[in-house]
């Protein structure tokens, strides 16, 4: 057996040229697939890390019907979150961090325009929510993210900086023309008397507002309103007793996810400022988790559905984002077929070079028999001679392919994901099992394609072999 696997080294190097042009072969094919899974790799990579670290986590609990009831009826899927409930999530093992969210319906108004719009507003706290979603700071594209430490509560006052009306009570002139030129004089002191009354008057009974308040808003809503950092937006909501309420913010920054698909209509609050508007205590939208790196989040999510009532259901980040799961569905299906072209067209380069190089050697293989090398040995020859090829090629377009993703890698590739509109940075890479995948379908590829020049050389006869000019 290693005599003939050492004369199958020996005889690869006897058509240099032909070796060259099938190892190619393989190399080029072994490189192509790599580097689109690579490729592949990188985008979903950015897919995932965009969905679980910027916008739903890896995990939520939500009502069952929380899609269905967000925009009809929001509080008709609000779910409790106590610290009771904060304990118990985050006592399953795998879970990191916890944050709550509520989302309703409101329409905005933008003071300067004049210009009102609906839009879906998620109120969040920035502490809890950079635990869960660290990578949303990358999302403001203008402006800061919300900082809950600076809301202050809306309070009313009254002005108490009072002061007493003057030259009301200056004394009466005795004489006729001192008398008629004190009352033009006292006419026009008490009308601004009386004017700077009737202000500070108005200043005492007219309420003044104080508070802050932080509003995040989409690029498109910054565009279509004509706002800009700093200015003045009012909320209308209705609470859960049905009474309209006002919310007066300030576009703080702007968020863009960088996603296709991302809703063009919404807007970030504090979440205390919303629920106390909203009159909610201890209930929320929804609850995301972000787990451990490297945890199996399908068993983090039965073990969370299992302590939890029947009528609350946990979701995975594929299933919240189904747009995404089915584009990532389609590119690992596209993928599988472009990995089965690559390799169908080496295994006919290989086949067709196979062939030549059986009817080149017609009387070697004559010579062979007629020496006492039985058919089995001479198959074995061939194949071992393509399996030399195909594992030299695969081997060599691995180490190439894999070092060109390392260097690429390196600082990212630049490119706009379709339906996007900012740039993503995207990072290849494959999985150590891939790469010694392809390299085990490259050796079976030359393999199965050396098969029937092999087995055609086997089955001659050594008499006509050896007639052979």
């Amino acid at each position: 057996m290693f005599d003939l696997l050492r004369v199958s080294f020996r005889n690869v190097g006897r058509n240099k040229r032909r070796t060259v042009i099938t190892i190619a072969t393989v190399f080029i094919g072994v490189v192509v697939v790599i580097g689109t899974r690579g490729l592949l790799n990188g985008l979903q990579s950015e897919i995932r890390s965009g969905l679980t670290r910027k916008v739903h986590g890896d995990l939520q609990i939500h009502q069952k019907g929380y899609q269905d009831s967000l925009e009809s009826n929001p509080y008709k899927i609000l779910i409790p979150y106590t610290p009771d409930v904060v304990a118990k999530i985050k006592g399953t093992p795998g879970v990191e961090a916890v944050t709550p969210r509520l989302r309703v319906m409101a329409l905005l108004n933008h003071q300067k325009s004049q210009t009102s719009t609906p839009v879906v507003v998620s109120a969040i706290d920035s502490i809890s929510e950079l635990d869960v979603c660290p990578r949303i700071n990358q999302a403001v594209q203008a402006g800061t993210m919300i900082d809950s430490s600076k809301e202050q509560a809306t309070t009313v006052v009254l002005d108490e900086n009072l002061e007493e009306a003057v030259g009301l009570d200056a004394p009466q002139p005795d004489t006729t023309a001192d008398v008629a030129a004190s009352a033009g004089q006292a006419g026009q002191a008490s009308q601004a008397s009386q004017a700077s009354q009737a202000g500070r008057a108005g200043a005492a009974v007219a309420p003044k507002a104080t508070g802050y308040h932080q509003i995040l808003v989409t690029p498109s809503l910054m565009r279509g309103l004509g706002a800009s950092l700093g200015d003045e937006i009012v909320l209308l909501v209705q609470d859960k007793n049905n009474m309209q309420q006002a919310v007066v913010a300030n576009i703080t920054g702007v968020v863009d996810y960088g996603l296709p698909n991302a809703s063009a209509r919404m807007a970030w609050l504090d979440f205390t400022t919303l629920q106390k508007v909203l009159a909610l205590e201890n209930q929320v939208s929804e609850i995301a988790i972000r787990t451990r790196e490297g945890a199996d989040e399908n068993v983090i999510r039965k073990q969370l559905a299992s302590s939890l009532p029947e009528s609350q259901t946990v979701e995975t980040w594929l299933e919240l984002g189904g747009f995404f799961r089915d584009v990532m569905a389609l590119q690992n299906a596209i993928f599988s077929a472009v990995l089965a072209v690559v390799f169908v067209i080496v295994i006919s380069a290989i086949v067709n070079t196979s062939l030549m190089t059986v009817m080149e050697r017609t009387r070697e293989i004559g010579t062979l028999m007629a020496l006492g090398y039985r058919r089995i040995h001479i198959l074995l020859l061939f194949l071992g001679e393509s399996s030399v090829i195909g594992f030299g090629g695969g081997l060599v377009g691995l180490v190439a392919a894999v070092a060109m993703l390392k260097v690429l890698s390196i600082n990212g590739i630049d490119m706009t994901i379709p339906g996007a509109a900012i740039p993503t940075v995207l990072f290849p890479w494959v999985s150590t099992s891939f790469q010694g995948l392809v390299l085990i379908l490259a050796t079976s590829s030359a393999l199965i394609a050396g098969f029937i020049p092999a087995y055609r050389a086997s089955h001659m006869k050594p008499i006509e072999a050896l007639a052979t000019a």
